[in-house]
């Protein structure tokens, strides 16, 4: 009894305390965890949405005011917006692809149809706009759509969340904030870019392409419009006849390289002996940016239409591909071109050059195809 009675007495009254503590904590884990997560992530997510509403606030800001400049004198600022707000929720439908026979014509009619109705709206909206300026306003707009897509994403899922008590829901959407919010600050930063008319990252393929043309001739080239929005010109290199396809610039856009690129077999047919395609690409976190990576296949982004041409008409004549890729993030693709892709220019032409003299034979056709977007980048 006496050892008991000195035991309890040289008991420590702080390890006490955090016995306690823990007993606590455990317990409040135990019945109150989840909802302690869910009100973490729901903090979270409130705490984003007011960022992106900022961001999506000046976005709209900067739309307004660049339509307000080219817009008819007698539209209020309020009517602007009214109609710029009508058009943000503009949503394009892919057609049915239960049965995938024929379903690259009915992608390229929709995305035509899509195109057509972008360019009918910014005519309405901005009549004193020209071809090059309305073609900018389209590429703002899109970036503006982003962000305010993304906006009324994170909102529907927050308010969703809380309506229904999912704690399973909120941390889903709060596990995946950091990527979203870097790609919303990318579309951010892209709507500044557009509004000035700044050449971006993913207009690499297209510098490239018109570096190139420089590099190998000291006369003015004349550039034909092979189909909408993409312009064609054809130079001498070493005895071989060299096709440059490219979208027109300086307006944002990125042409139908696809069908250019099909429409030039169509008309050579074996003559083409090898088509190099130039063209940014996503890199991995870590790599430099305005690193080349080297390889073959259709340099191409977007849904495929595109890239099924250039496949098709290729694949029938066995006209084999090489790829220039040029390593840049979201942000960098989007955004004003950084100076370590500009610098990466040189490089590109020179690895044409070899390419063309390794692997294709004097007397040969080629096609150079610059792929990108030509906002700031003209002929």
């Amino acid at each position: 009894m006496n050892n008991i009675y000195q035991t309890t007495q040289g008991t420590d009254p702080v390890s006490l305390i955090i016995s306690l503590l823990w007993l606590v904590l455990i317990f409040v884990s135990m019945f109150y965890g989840q909802k302690i997560q869910a009100w973490k992530a729901a903090k979270e997510l409130q705490t984003a949405l007011e960022k992106l509403k900022k961001w999506n606030d000046e976005c709209k800001e900067i739309l307004i005011t660049n339509f307000k400049e080219f817009a008819d004198k007698k539209i209020t600022q309020k009517d602007l917006m009214l109609q710029l707000e009508d058009f943000m929720t503009f949503v394009t439908i892919g057609p049915v692809s239960l049965d995938p026979y024929g379903i690259i014509p009915k992608f390229d009619h929709v995305v035509d149809v899509r195109d057509n109705r972008y360019k009918e709206e910014v005519e309405v909206l901005a009549p004193n706009a020209d071809t090059v300026q309305r073609a900018n306003l389209e590429n703002l707009v899109e970036a503006t759509m982003a962000i305010d897509y993304i906006y009324r994403l994170i909102r529907h899922y927050l308010i969703l969340g809380k309506k229904s008590k999912s704690m399973i829901l909120l941390l889903q959407i709060s596990y995946q904030l950091g990527l979203i919010m870097s790609m919303a600050k990318a579309y951010y930063h892209a709507a500044k870019a557009f509004a000035e008319g700044s050449p971006i990252g993913d207009g690499l393929g297209v510098l490239v392409a018109a570096s190139f043309i420089r590099a190998v001739t000291d006369s003015d080239i004349k550039a034909d419009e092979i189909t909408r929005d993409t312009v064609v010109q054809e130079v001498n290199f070493e005895d071989r006849t060299i096709f440059v396809v490219r979208a027109k610039g300086p307006g944002g856009t990125v042409g139908k390289p696809g069908k250019a690129i099909k429409k030039l077999i169509d008309q050579h047919g074996d003559n083409i002996s090898r088509i190099i395609m130039i063209d940014a690409g996503l890199k991995l976190t870590g790599d430099k940016t305005g690193s080349i990576a080297i390889g073959v296949g259709a340099a191409i982004g977007g849904i495929g239409i595109e890239k099924h041409f250039i496949e098709e008409a290729s694949t029938g004549r066995s006209i084999p591909i090489d790829a220039l890729i040029c390593k840049e993030s979201l942000e960098d693709a989007i955004t004003t071109m950084k100076r370590p892709i500009t610098q990466s220019v040189a490089n590109f032409v020179e690895k044409i050059k070899t390419a063309i003299r390794k692997r294709t034979d004097k007397g040969s056709k080629i096609i150079i195809a610059g792929i990108g977007n030509t906002i700031g980048i003209g002929v």
